[in-house]
């Protein structure tokens, strides 16, 4: 009888086990490798936390209550430290699994009072835990599909900061919902109809939240769809300036070839009369009349060359001096459209901050693939960007800068790394890629 006692604590203290496994689910692309490091040091840690708190619990017979909220506080701080993403993403992911968890707690009493009929204060037996812990585990199975691929996907492209400020906002109010909707007694559930329409309740709540999630979801895919759609049409209307500027280069060039043994003609007349002046001034005018050199490549990816073309004319209208040196493959490391995306986010920070400059204004842009990519891009910055730990703050908005957000995560989902840094008048933009492969 002592040994059932000693369990009952262990077992309600384990569920915590299932609850940070589904936390960290979504974050495998944040996790920096440390996956399988947390998962052999860190469930043993808790299997022990669990052990030994509950032990302590049954020893000196305190309700599991307070320990429990006391594992929880201490599983959110090693979250927060463990995952190196934004804490509003962190709190959201936890207090999302929080919510859900409880709702399963409810669904253990109302079994507990509907197979045992029970009497004085809520709490649960030892069979009733052992149902609890099952369904907990069983909950882990059936989430694990949408936390690996629809959460982890909501984390990794859901950049907008206002967004993860208010959301957390949901699952907390489900979890007071459902810890307010608790039955304190056991005769309240067997008063009237509540046993009829409380099951109804805790699954209508569990039900909304999950419904809520899949929701913003869906909104979250569209938005990002038609974002995608944007940046894709921009890169095709700076592809088409580039092409119309190729086209005319190349026609001026024929036209001026097809000129050529006309101003022959012309200067074999000069040379004959032997008036050395006239040939030097037919020169000096033929050159006047000659058209713009021909546009060179930066590169061999025709878009990545569209967007440096598109920027070097922004530069050349607001009087910066851009130096871009190119040595890339015609094949993009990633996907296209997100190099791209990442390069535009690079270079209109460097004009939006060179536009600003009193200084000398200018952008020097080296990008070197030799296995993965590096890019590194320097620009004038007369004042230093605020920084909140290790995220920039936006210059154009409250809260942070989307740009530079959105170029760290690429990076990240991509096993590299961007770092941004800023030294007596210059910002320093560093960014390494993997293969996508």
């Amino acid at each position: 009888m002592e040994l059932y006692d000693m369990l009952h604590p262990m077992l309600e203290l384990s569920i915590s086990i299932p609850a940070i496994i589904l936390c960290f689910l979504p974050m495998k692309n944040h996790l920096n490798g440390k996956g399988r490091l947390l998962l052999l040091w860190g469930i043993p840690t808790l299997i022990l936390w669990c052990v030994g708190a509950g032990w302590l619990c049954w020893r000196l017979r305190y309700s599991t209550k307070l320990c429990m909220l006391l594992t929880q506080a201490l599983l959110l701080l090693f979250y927060c430290k463990a995952v190196p993403l934004s804490r509003w993403k962190t709190v959201n992911v936890f207090l999302a699994v929080c919510g859900v968890f409880s709702s399963m707690y409810n669904l253990a009493i109302l079994i507990d009072a509907t197979l045992f009929r029970r009497s004085g204060a809520v709490a649960l037996s030892l069979n009733s835990t052992i149902l609890y812990v099952l369904l907990c585990w069983l909950l882990l199975g059936v989430l694990c599909y949408p936390a690996t691929h629809a959460a982890r996907w909501l984390l990794d492209e859901v950049e907008t900061p206002e967004t993860w400020y208010i959301f957390w906002i949901l699952p907390l109010v489900f979890w007071c919902l459902n810890t307010t909707l608790r039955p304190r007694k056991y005769s309240t559930l067997y008063t009237n109809r509540v046993m009829h329409f409380y099951p109804i309740l805790i699954l209508a709540l569990l039900g909304l939240m999950l419904l809520y999630y899949a929701l913003f979801y869906w909104m979250a895919r569209g938005i990002a769809k038609n974002i995608r759609l944007s940046q894709e049409n921009k890169l095709l209307q700076m592809q088409t300036a580039q092409y119309r500027t190729l086209q005319k280069s190349i026609a001026d060039t024929r036209r001026a070839r097809h000129d050529l043994h006309q101003h022959f003609k012309a200067l074999q007349g000069c040379v004959e009369s032997g008036d050395i002046s006239k040939v030097a001034a037919y020169v000096k005018a033929y050159g006047e009349s000659l058209p713009p050199d021909t546009i060179h490549p930066f590169c061999k990816n025709y878009a990545v060359d569209a967007i440096l073309h598109h920027y070097a004319e922004q530069a050349l209208l607001q009087k910066t001096d851009l130096e871009a040196v190119v040595q890339m493959e015609e094949q993009t490391i990633i996907p296209e459209p997100e190099f791209c995306s990442l390069l535009g986010n690079l270079l209109e920070n460097a004009l939006d901050a060179c536009a600003a400059s009193k200084t000398p204004r200018f952008i020097r842009l080296h990008i070197r693939q030799q296995g993965s990519l590096y890019l590194t891009m320097d620009n004038t910055s007369d004042q230093p960007p605020l920084s909140d730990e290790k995220r920039l703050i936006s210059s154009k908005h409250d809260g942070f800068g989307i740009g530079t957000e959105s170029v760290r995560m690429t990076a990240e989902r991509y096993n590299g790394d961007a770092r941004f840094e800023w030294r007596e008048g210059v910002f320093y933009a560093s960014v390494m890629l993997s293969s996508a492969d």
